[in-house]
């Protein structure tokens, strides 16, 4: 019978698979013997002779750009329990639902700030209430993702 391409050979007993951890284990390099980085001495990507660090790809960060500066700051305010729970049960903050994080997330950080001086300047706080009334009145594409917070 043909051995088909890719098929262990059965003679001498059963090998196991190709794919099994015996046989990764057969072909394992030592680390001693492994290659490493020719500037610090940790192991370097394969086929190359610089490690991860090294190899210049450098790290990806993430931008303040398009709302996420503020979406972020949002997050840390609720990891430390600072979101007014009167404020999130509001209509005018869940009519934000699922707008998009550069539209959601700054007009979301301004109702935060002036909901403490909703009763000193009363004013700004109508005027910024409005513009979020009118930002999630206004039809358009809608996410259906959001953390907890908003979706009180």
């Amino acid at each position: 019978m043909p051995e088909q391409l890719g098929e262990v050979s059965r003679r001498g007993g059963w090998k196991g698979s190709p794919n099994s951890i015996a046989a990764l284990l057969r072909c394992q390099v030592p680390r001693e013997l492994s290659p490493k980085c020719r500037k610090c001495g940790h192991l370097a990507l394969s086929g190359k002779d610089l490690c991860r660090t090294h190899s210049g790809r450098g790290r990806a960060v993430l931008t303040n750009a398009a709302g996420r500066g503020e979406s972020r700051l949002l997050a840390r305010l609720e990891r430390l329990g600072l979101l007014p729970l009167e404020l999130l049960v509001l209509p005018v903050w869940r009519g934000l639902l699922g707008l998009p994080t550069p539209i959601r997330a700054p007009i979301r950080l301004a109702l935060v700030m002036a909901w403490d001086k909703r009763d000193k300047t009363p004013l700004y706080w109508s005027r910024v209430q409005r513009e979020a009334l009118e930002l999630g009145g206004r039809p358009g594409p809608r996410q259906n993702t959001a953390y907890w917070y908003e979706n009180v």
